[in-house]
């Protein structure tokens, strides 16, 4: 017998689920990249960058705002982050909210107490 008899022999029967292609659920999705990568982008060229949001809407946005979304996102929880980031792909009225809601939560208070406590806290504790 050949080596390749062999080869042929052992591979056994052929499955032809491999060249069958599943649909892709919502195609359009892939077409709008993460609101994070765009915030990069845009943080990379000065501005100068055009989001696209879900309702097919393109905005320029200025650094200041970019700058208060990205710090927002990194300062959340992971299951914050997620929903900010929903929210603010959908529509520029949804990015705006998800940015001014990161100027209210700020708080007004100074956070007193133990150091440890105070420093886990952002260090915001008279010294």
């Amino acid at each position: 017998m050949k080596i390749f008899e062999i080869i042929e022999a052992r591979k056994g029967p052929v499955d032809d689920f491999d060249d069958i292609e599943e649909p892709v659920q919502d195609a359009d999705l892939d077409k709008i990249p993460n609101i994070l990568i765009q915030m990069r982008k845009a943080f990379d060229v000065d501005g100068n960058y055009e989001f696209k949001f879900k309702d097919g809407t393109k905005h320029k946005l200025g650094m200041d705002d970019i700058v208060k979304f990205v710090k927002k996102n990194m300062a959340a929880k992971p299951a914050e982050r997620e929903i900010m980031q929903i929210k603010g792909l959908e529509s520029l009225e949804g990015l705006m909210s998800v940015i001014n809601a990161a100027e209210q939560s700020k708080p007004d208070f100074k956070i007193k107490g133990d150091r440890y406590v105070s420093h886990f806290a952002g260090d915001l504790d008279d010294k």
